[in-house]
């Protein structure tokens, strides 16, 4: 029942996220066309740059949902947690802009290396975010922010914040089907967290979830 309305709800998203750029598209080029026509290809030029820029970016979007199915089975090795993170900010930009939500993320300039599974990294974080943003809508909170970073000491670590409710249970918050959402909810059966963690010690990692100091919850990956 939670994989089902997990799709159901992922299918809307792929939709809203397509439908946009296709929409433009349809748009840039009725413009070229009509600019053409009025012999103004300096004009028409700059609508089909941005065809194209749009055509990444559904590229893009299909890309990510892809890896995003995968399931992988190759041993941890190399990987850029920055780029997954990007990766997992542009799986979660459509439930963070319907929220109404803003997310504090600044890349670092250069990649930062951890021993990982790109997908599986990827699937914890998209997790994290989605559970963050579902906490603040939720609880109707008056801010409304998301804020991911990363710290590099002896390990790595990616933390995710939240301005929500924070947790009532933290001891609990990683046991398979414990749950804090409305009993009958679409939103999920409480076994995020708990595959969430599974995934990261597959790869020999630790992943911690507390009240944050102010408020709203903050979860912890140390790499």
């Amino acid at each position: 029942a939670g994989k089902l309305s997990a799709l159901g709800q992922m299918s809307a998203g792929i939709s809203h996220e397509l439908n946009q750029p296709l929409m433009a598209i349809q748009s840039f080029a009725e413009n070229g066309e009509m600019l053409i026509e009025r012999g103004r290809t300096e004009g028409a030029e700059e609508n089909f740059r941005r065809i194209s820029e749009m055509a990444r970016r559904m590229g893009r979007i299909i890309k990510n949902l892809r890896a995003f199915a995968k399931q992988e089975v190759e041993p941890a090795k190399k990987t850029d947690v920055v780029s997954v993170i990007n990766e997992a900010v542009a799986m979660s930009e459509g439930k963070i802009e319907r929220g109404q939500i803003t997310l504090d993320w600044v890349p670092p300039s250069e990649p930062v290396w951890v021993l990982g599974g790109e997908v599986r990294l990827q699937q914890v974080l998209v997790n994290l975010i989605s559970n963050a943003a579902d906490a603040i809508t939720e609880a109707g909170a008056d801010q409304r922010q998301i804020s991911v970073g990363v710290t590099q000491g002896e390990k790595v670590t990616v933390t995710v914040r939240d301005t929500g409710p924070g947790i009532d249970e933290p001891e609990k918050i990683f046991d398979p089907f414990y749950s804090t959402k409305a009993v009958g909810s679409a939103e999920g059966m409480g076994l995020g967290l708990s595959i969430s963690y599974g995934l990261v010690q597959s790869f020999g990692g630790a992943i911690t979830g507390q009240n944050a100091p102010g408020g709203g919850a903050v979860f912890s990956i140390e790499l």
